[in-house]
């Protein structure tokens, strides 16, 4: 299989989201239906080695259709369409492999009508994206809202999944499964708590969530292989001011976390890396920067930067 070409990446975004865009500007938008596009950005760059860095440019588009809550007519209340690229690229390549360069292409799809949810996922890493089922995930799910009320809701559901389980019967990679679906969000003075389980399960929990200091804290799974698998940041963050738009918004904050990459090589051979971050960051929602320090795990000592940015219209 030929290598992906950055070039044709970048044009398949652009004229994606140009086709989408031009779809929606053909007609008004109706009373009761808000159309919105957000980009996202994000740059992150870490010292692998002493004279290796890894740099990971990431942008997103992700387009909305939302129906008001009195709106009547007969279509969904919600259809959110993401697509996603970004690249994962080494000064030098990774040592005892060739490579250097790694993608990732993602497109993401969900539909709520009611109380029901449809999501699809596809997703396609490595240094030759959608190779085989090694580096590609795809997912197809269905949700029930069970619970809806202001402070506590609850979807649950199940769908299919494919992608490199790492079971096997045999000598026969099993890549199809069955997998449940499990939103639940908490919301109060003194917690607010989010679960998900789509394909692997993340959580995230904020304590005094109306205070000045609070505290912040995700955790989520790269893979099986436990602890090392295991993702989480946890951080002390301040906000200082304390009304107006930027009340909830605008944060200065100190923390540590714990990270897992993973590059596929081609369809035998990967390699992963963990290590742990010390870090401030400086974040206004729609545009952060954090910079800090990395050690531990099996990846070299040295900084760490990220920036990121996005904008809703």
């Amino acid at each position: 299989m030929k290598q992906f070409n950055l070039k044709k990446g970048c044009l398949v975004l652009f004229f994606a989201a140009g086709f989408l865009t031009a779809l929606n500007a053909q007609e008004p938008e109706k009373e009761g239906i808000k159309f919105s596009v957000v980009p996202n950005g994000k740059f992150t760059m870490r010292q692998v080695q002493d004279d290796n860095y890894l740099y990971s440019p990431f942008g997103s588009l992700q387009f909305m259709v939302e129906k008001d809550k009195d709106d009547s007519s007969n279509m969904p209340d919600l259809i959110s369409t993401r697509i996603s690229y970004g690249q994962d690229i080494f000064s030098k390549s990774i040592p005892g492999y060739d490579q250097a360069n790694f993608h990732h292409l993602g497109l993401f799809e969900k539909v709520v009508t009611g109380k029901n949810s449809f999501l699809l996922k596809i997703d396609g890493k490595g240094a030759n994206p959608f190779e085989s089922y090694k580096n590609f995930e795809g997912l197809l799910m269905y949700g029930y809202k069970f619970i809806d009320t202001k402070s506590t809701s609850l979807v649950f559901g199940g769908g299919l999944a494919a992608t490199d389980t790492g079971i096997k019967l045999g000598s026969v990679d099993i890549f199809l499964v069955p997998l449940p679906m499990l939103y639940f969000n908490y919301i109060s003075e003194l917690l607010t708590a989010e679960f998900e389980w789509i394909g692997l399960p993340n959580a995230r929990f904020v304590l005094f969530p109306e205070k000045l200091f609070r505290i912040k804290a995700d955790l989520s799974f790269a893979g099986f292989k436990l602890p090392v698998d295991i993702n989480f940041d946890t951080a002390l963050a301040c906000y200082p001011i304390k009304d107006g738009a930027l009340k909830d918004y605008f944060y200065i904050s100190a923390g540590l976390s714990h990270n897992v990459e993973k590059f596929r090589i081609n369809q035998v051979n990967s390699v992963k890396y963990h290590y742990f971050c010390a870090y401030a960051e400086i974040n206004a929602t729609a545009i952060g920067a954090r910079a800090g320090y990395t050690f531990g795990g099996n990846s070299k000592n040295g900084l760490y930067l990220l920036i990121q940015g996005m904008y809703k219209f």
